[in-house]
């Protein structure tokens, strides 16, 4: 089964993805946790929800032209492709040990732009895990659309 937990920006849908993964036996996958200095939000980094390992997933641009080459630019952020392989470590890790479900924070429009976790959230959907997936309500009917999800269950975060 998919399950779509969803809501809009800052409404909590990282709390409560991180929620739903405490009850499900023989889960697996990853949260986008926000990282803040003095107030601002500087940075997101990728956790793995099994065992709390982190890396850089995203931070503020600091120069304007651009992100270091192992880094794409998505809005005010350089984004660290990296971050997207080491979710497919996690990814391969559940299909090891025959996880039953995997839980990804967040699908959006990196995704929807064939970036991203795109190619994993395929592969993933393809399996026999149930799928965990946080999307914000502005996204939800392109994510069906783009992902072919055919049945799935709708988790509001609040």
């Amino acid at each position: 089964m998919i399950y779509l937990i969803c809501g809009e920006k800052n409404e909590g849908k990282t709390v409560r993805l991180k929620q739903i993964f405490l009850t499900v036996r023989n889960a697996y996958g990853f949260a986008a946790e926000k990282m803040f200095k003095g107030g601002s939000l500087v940075a997101y980094n990728l956790v793995n929800l099994r065992n709390g390992d982190s890396i850089l997933l995203a931070q503020i641009r600091i120069e304007p032209d651009g992100c270091v080459a192992e880094s794409f630019a998505y809005g005010p952020f350089c984004v660290n492709a990296a971050a997207f392989v080491w979710a497919e470590e996690i990814f391969e890790a559940a299909q090891t040990a025959e996880a039953d479900a995997f839980f990804f924070d967040e699908i959006g429009r990196i995704e929807l732009s064939a970036r991203g976790y795109s190619k994993l959230m395929r592969t993933a959907l393809e399996s026999d895990m149930d799928i965990y997936m946080t999307v914000r309500n502005a996204n939800i009917v392109d994510v069906i659309r783009e992902f072919r999800i055919k049945e799935y269950v709708q988790i509001r975060a609040r």
